[in-house]
């Protein structure tokens, strides 16, 4: 078998080594980003603490209405109760049970101002949570599907990695020295096919003499352009 043989299939099996490791390295960056969670996430927190804060500023001006009510009521007994004899005071509480009763009125506008900023607030809240349990399914549907095509990788990636040990033993200790050379220099391809008379990585041309040399395989011939091993398939 030929040395340019061996190289190729070593290239061969780098190449699908090398891109089992990027797919695999883009899986695992993939499962450990949840931004889409994240983000739901944020969004519910905030709906939450308007929705806490819509309530809480309800609450308040009911207990407001509530306080107020009572003391007109209470204004209005003494009023109507006939001990209070004075003129004065009895005008004075006149004018005490009107401004309570506009007091009351306007906090009835702010109460039902804040009844809908409440339910505003509610309604916004149920749908933050429904978006991040949707959020959640996605992102569980698609690791599903990652974690799946992560596990057939992992046995490719093993596979070509025992093959390689296999291929490795016909390579002599200088060819493979070149080899490991050209692929640090060579983003990774040491030996190309010759396509159309030429390389096929960078396209240059080869001489009929060249192509010849690559066919035959009696020695190792390289791309005069990209300086690549050369094989013809």
């Amino acid at each position: 078998m030929s040395e340019s043989l061996n190289l190729y299939r070593l290239q061969k099996l780098d190449t699908r080594i090398d891109r089992n490791k990027k797919r695999l390295l883009e899986i695992d960056q993939a499962l450990s980003d949840d931004r889409r969670v994240r983000k739901a996430q944020i969004v519910l927190k905030k709906a939450q603490e308007a929705a806490l804060k819509a309530k809480s500023t309800l609450n308040h001006i009911e207990d407001q209405v509530g306080d107020t009510r009572l003391k007109r009521k209470t204004t209005q007994a003494s009023l109507f109760s006939g001990k209070i004899k004075n003129p004065k005071e009895l005008q004075d509480l006149q004018m005490e049970s009107e401004a309570l009763g506009r007091y009351i009125a306007k906090l009835e506008d702010q109460q039902l101002e804040a009844m809908i900023a409440s339910e505003s607030a509610c309604e916004a809240l149920e749908i933050a949570e429904k978006a991040l349990l949707q959020a959640k399914g996605t992102a569980a549907e698609e690791n599903a599907a990652l974690l799946g095509e992560k596990t057939a990788l992992e046995e490719d990636l093993n596979k070509a990695l025992r093959e390689k040990d296999a291929a490795l033993q016909s390579v002599s200790e200088n060819n493979l020295a070149l080899y490991q050379k050209l692929r640090k220099s060579k983003s990774g391809t040491a030996v190309t096919s010759v396509t159309d008379g030429g390389c096929s990585v960078c396209g240059q041309e080869l001489p009929p003499a060249e192509i010849q040399a690559v066919r035959a395989a009696s020695r190792l011939v390289f791309c005069p352009s990209c300086g690549r091993i050369l094989f013809s398939t």
